[in-house]
């Protein structure tokens, strides 16, 4: 059972066994670690609660209806966790066979996870499980854990129609969702209510966003393109996988905001607050990853796979990877053949 503070009150949530849970239609796992952020994860479990309230009405004098969320909480090992304010939470193991069928993770923030990304167990569990569930995202600082994982964030849910074997040693075909507007207290919040948008559209969101901070739906509404029927949403998504796809030719941030159709400093704006990098580090992660996959997957040379991946010279890709990964490209490649061999 694990105990979540929301909207002022001690909520009760508890986890559910596996096979109590078969009828479940959408399960919403939140992934913590010692010193979590307790606020982030109650706000995260409060709009889930709200939307079942919502969607889900209890009907009078007739048998409840199963809830269309079920939430549980997760982590590394199991067992009870305490959060930053010393509040413990029970969590099942990331191992539990519930996951199999978990249709969103949240990785918590909170100072916690400045440690946590440093726990090889849960960086090499994290990165078996998240390319099976099909939304991956990640509060505040959550992020870096996901970074550790070498969980490339991008603005797109996990998508996997690769076999697994095509994964290279750098998980460079595993995409994650990083939450929109990570400093802001709603950024949780915002989060969450993208799920239940998706799933039962804007009006339902609204409706829960209304009872979780009355008031808060014209920031939300605009952070989750409400406003616009998804308008800007798509133009950035549009210029992202343009730039995936473009990433062996140079490209400028006007190149870019030409897709998008829209300025540059409108542009610079709203991909950093959607995708969660800046369009040049967002290239540079696409040339970073591009490169991972051809040193493993290739024999070509190295000088090569710079031309390839838009790096210029095999001297350019070397700084890039001992700036970024401590390692050149050599050494990145040997590494990777060696853990193939060892899989």
């Amino acid at each position: 059972m694990g105990y979540a503070n929301g909207m002022g009150r001690l909520q009760v949530v508890r986890s559910a066994e596996p096979d109590a849970l078969a009828d479940v239609a959408r399960r919403i796992g939140i992934l913590i670690f010692e010193d979590f952020s307790l606020v982030e994860v109650s706000s995260i479990s409060e709009v889930f609660s709200l939307a079942n309230q919502v969607h889900c009405p209890a009907s009078a004098g007739g048998p409840a209806r199963t809830p269309n969320y079920s939430l549980m909480f997760l982590s590394s090992d199991g067992g009870s966790v305490a959060s930053s304010c010393s509040m413990r939470i029970w969590t099942e193991s990331l191992e539990t066979r519930w996951i199999n069928d978990c249709d969103a993770l949240f990785i918590a923030g909170g100072e916690g996870a400045q440690r946590a990304r440093h726990d090889s167990v849960l960086r090499k569990r994290l990165g078996r499980i998240a390319p099976k569930i099909p939304f991956v995202k990640a509060i505040g600082q959550g992020a870096q854990i996901l970074a550790a994982a070498n969980l490339t964030v991008q603005n797109r849910s996990l998508d996997f129609a690769e076999e697994p074997a095509a994964a290279s040693f750098s998980n460079s075909m595993f995409i994650a969702e990083q939450t929109l507007t990570l400093d802001d207290p709603k950024g949780p919040i915002a989060a969450a209510l993208s799920i239940v948008k998706r799933d039962y559209g804007a009006a339902i969101a609204r409706e829960v966003s209304e009872r979780s901070i009355p008031g808060a739906w014209a920031k939300l509404a605009t952070v989750l393109d409400d406003t616009d029927g998804g308008g800007v949403r798509h133009k950035i998504d549009a210029a992202a996988r343009w730039m995936r796809e473009n990433y062996v030719r140079p490209i400028s941030i006007a190149d870019a905001a030409r897709v998008a159709a829209m300025s540059e400093r409108n542009f610079l704006r709203r991909f950093k607050a959607q995708i969660g990098l800046t369009p040049s580090e967002y290239l540079l992660r696409a040339r970073l990853d591009a490169s991972c996959m051809l040193l493993t997957a290739t024999d070509l040379p190295v000088d090569k796979i710079a031309r390839r991946c838009g790096a210029g010279s095999g001297d350019g890709l070397a700084k890039i990877f001992r700036k970024r990964l401590s390692i050149s490209p050599t050494e990145y490649r040997i590494a990777g053949r060696r853990k193939q061999d060892d899989e």
